[in-house]
């Protein structure tokens, strides 16, 4: 599965639940975040300075198969 780099967090985590794991496992504060309606993957990714690719597959690994699209 390809995230879509520009999909908000709020709109990751209700289409995908399984995500806020990797965001608490970086020990990032997106889950929950006021400002997650408004940033998008690649915004978390360069606030925390992580790397988009490797946070895109980290979600998409979390994702079962099933649910991926």
């Amino acid at each position: 599965m390809k995230l879509n780099a520009k999909i908000t967090i709020s709109d990751l985590l209700t289409k995908y639940p399984r995500a806020a794991g990797i965001f608490i496992k970086r020990k990032m504060l997106c889950v929950g975040c006021p400002s997650e309606a408004f940033h998008t993957l690649e915004d978390a990714a360069r606030l925390y300075g992580f790397d988009l690719n490797d946070l895109t597959a980290a979600i998409s690994k979390a994702i079962p198969k099933g649910q991926r699209h």
